[in-house]
């Protein structure tokens, strides 16, 4: 015993074919909107986008401008708060005993461009440039040891680089003094209670 189906009603049958065009007829407009606008394409190779300065691409790591001396000083920090670890460092230790950077290897491959190693660094040496344009046809050209990392500051970062020492050593100062105060008052209020007790 077969059981009929209603009848659907006109709105209904005509909501069933409309639907699908009413999609159709929104990508349409979409499409007619932008026709009229300024083009946006860009000639690639001769012609680069101007890409914001907050970009994080990739990572630097500095060296001074006037004797290209490593500005690192090998504490791994860096390297230790990297979360997919791909950064590896190896110290060297020179004759007066500063420490240098031996080995410095970043895989790019891996690198989430998060930006807290740049965050770390007690010595502001590792920066993200707003480099976009770097690819590899294999991934071992993404591997990058010191010699495809290091580059010169710029008088720009070497003045905040200095400006950053120096604001440290103020502060380190400031809490020394701070501390030697705090010490000299305790002693005067000890040496003041000892009198009146006296």
């Amino acid at each position: 015993m077969s059981v009929l189906k209603p009848k659907e009603s006109f709105l209904r049958q005509l909501s069933k074919l409309m639907f699908p065009l009413w999609g159709i007829r929104a990508g349409l407009y979409m499409t007619l909107q932008t026709l009229w606008r300024r083009k946006f394409t860009v000639q690639y190779p001769e012609n680069r986008i101007e890409i914001d300065p907050s970009y994080r691409g990739k990572i630097s790591l500095l060296t001074e401008p006037e004797n290209h001396r490593d500005i690192c000083i090998s504490c791994q920090q860096c390297a230790r708060i990297c979360p997919v670890e791909c950064i590896h460092i190896i110290p060297k230790v020179d004759e007066a005993k500063k420490r240098h950077v031996g080995v410095f290897d970043v895989d790019l491959n891996k690198c989430l461009f998060c930006g807290m190693c740049e965050e770390v660094c007690p010595e502001h040496c590792i920066v993200l440039d707003p480099v976009y344009d770097y690819s590899s046809y294999s991934h071992d050209g993404l591997y990058l040891t010191v010699d495809g990392v290091s580059r010169d500051a710029s008088v720009e970062e070497w003045q905040m680089m200095l400006g950053e020492k120096d604001r440290k050593k103020r502060e380190q100062e400031a809490k020394r003094a701070a501390v030697k105060a705090a010490k000299e008052k305790a002693e005067a209020e000890k040496k003041a209670h000892e009198e009146t007790e006296s």
